[in-house]
């Protein structure tokens, strides 16, 4: 990383300790291809990670200091540094800004004409979402060398996503030379959905942002979004062609780096005892049938309501596939601590079971739903499927839309959303939807499992091609490129 030390901040941390039945702690790795990317960086610079503690034992371990972690194999290592933060001030930061106000703004989730409503409550937790990205920035002003420190200001901060979108401003009056770069791994509100927050948060959520050199997001639309909300933000010149923004005194690079997945990581995986069970348990209850398949968290942006409606309407118009489909609708809990989730989730399973009672013919449904955190049966699945759902309202990303087309081994068709932000880069290759659009949506599966098969052939090779060309380790490089860029403009 050509003597470049990286310090990356997220709110999550690409590792967790616990103990185990025995009373040794162990560490509990995150997956995917991200965390390998940035733990690379990490191993390569001998640089941290900077998280906040979310097991009893990283909050103990908080208190001794950073903790020597083992990067990717024959990489070396790198540092964790957990942040134990005062859990109600935590809790406010978490839940009641950054899920309940940031997720849904940025998602276009909200049901305006009975929520948002912003009171007393929010302005608290504003404060408490302000101290933790306080705390958080000044804790990466704390590394040693630093900006203008003993390394010369070669950090290169790399913070994460809306958790901590004030924390670049909050570093940058701490270090006024640092160079940091901040990407969402959401979309971003376009300036009239913004404009729903109260004016001081706006402004201040943009500033915030504002205090990086390189804004990075996952998708084209995101960044002009981006640069648009920008305009809301009083002294800020935005220069949409170039993709920069004036303020501050400062000129801010704006990035669209599409994050990748690890094929390597994926294909060991699928290879594993387990997935093969999976695999073998799942052949057992399609029997002949054609497979559509979505893998998602139980997350209000993921559509999965509009997924089973889609379904129930394909079966409806089309007779002659009745008994010859089903759909697996393999689903990872989350936030079902929120009760909007939970009466979501309780939706989408009455339409599921909606499905089965209506369409339901022998000993096998039409639809499984299944909901738990299985990785191995979701990579299984990936392996078997004919036509892979992919339709959320908004998205990042939607790294399924990668993982699935890489592992599938039946010429599957993708039907991909419009609003996702893996369309960009995959969108030619697949079968375009609305999201919205329920007739269209059970229109595209009808058209995806007609297609002949050297056409569902040739678009599977089209996205193993990009799914090649955006590898994790190329959304770290081109990001600390651009800031390397925007720091010799200065």
């Amino acid at each position: 990383m050509d003597g470049r030390h990286v310090i990356v901040a997220s709110n999550r941390g690409p590792v967790s300790f616990e103990r185990d039945d025995a009373g040794r702690v162990v560490a509990r790795r995150g997956a995917g291809g991200l965390v390998t990317a940035l733990t690379g960086a990490l191993s390569a610079t001998g640089g941290r990670w900077i998280a906040a503690a979310m097991s009893e034992e990283d909050r103990r371990l908080a208190g001794t200091g950073p903790v020597e972690v083992e990067g990717p194999a024959g990489s070396g290592s790198y540092r964790v540094r957990f942040l134990a933060l005062e859990p109600r001030a935590y809790e406010a930061y978490y839940q009641g800004i950054s899920n309940r106000v940031l997720w849904f703004l940025n998602h276009y989730l909200w049901d305006t004409a009975r929520l948002p409503s912003f009171d007393a409550g929010t302005a608290g937790a504003w404060l408490a979402y302000r101290q933790v990205n306080e705390s958080f920035a000044a804790t990466l002003a704390e590394e040693p060398g630093g900006a203008g420190g003993g390394w010369g200001g070669t950090h290169a901060y790399l913070v994460q996503d809306y958790h901590l979108a004030l924390a670049p401003a909050a570093l940058r009056r701490l270090r006024p030379d640092a160079r940091i770069a901040h990407f969402w791994h959401t979309p971003f509100a376009g300036p009239d959905y913004l404009a729903i927050l109260p004016r001081e948060l706006r402004e201040e959520l943009l500033a915030g942002t504002l205090g990086a050199d390189v804004v990075g997001f996952q998708a084209p639309g995101w960044a002009r979004q981006f640069l648009a909300a920008c305009r809301l933000l009083p002294g800020a010149s935005v220069d949409a062609r170039r993709r920069r923004v004036r303020f501050g005194g400062r000129e801010v690079s704006v990035g669209v780096y599409p994050v990748g997945v690890d094929t390597a990581g994926l294909d060991a995986l699928a290879a594993s005892e387990e997935a093969a069970a999976a695999g073998r348990a799942l052949e057992a209850w399609l029997g002949d049938r054609r497979l559509v398949l979505r893998a998602d968290r139980t997350e209000l942006s993921k559509n999965v309501l509009r997924g089973f409606l889609a379904f129930e309407a394909l079966l409806a118009n089309r007779p002659d596939l009745r008994g010859r489909v089903a759909m697996l609708a393999m689903l990872n809990p989350s936030r079902l601590d929120l009760p909007e989730y939970r009466a979501y989730l309780d939706d989408c399973l009455a339409a599921a079971a909606r499905v089965d009672e209506r369409f339901g013919e022998g000993p096998d449904d039409p639809v499984r739903v299944v909901i738990a955190d299985d990785y191995p049966a979701t990579l299984a699945a990936h392996a078997r499927y004919d036509v892979l759902l992919v339709n959320p309202t908004f998205d990042g990303m939607n790294l399924v839309a990668k993982e699935g087309p890489w592992l599938n081994r039946r010429d599957g068709a993708l039907v991909l959303s419009e609003n996702a932000g893996a369309f960009s880069e995959l969108g030619r290759h697949a079968v375009r939807v609305s999201p919205f659009d329920v007739e269209g949506t059970a229109a595209a599966m009808a058209a995806a499992l007609d297609m002949p098969v050297a056409e569902r052939r040739r678009r599977l090779r089209g996205l193993r091609r990009a799914v090649l060309a955006s590898p994790p380790e190329r959304w770290v490089r081109r990001q600390l490129g651009d800031l390397d860029a925007a720091n010799a403009a200065r």
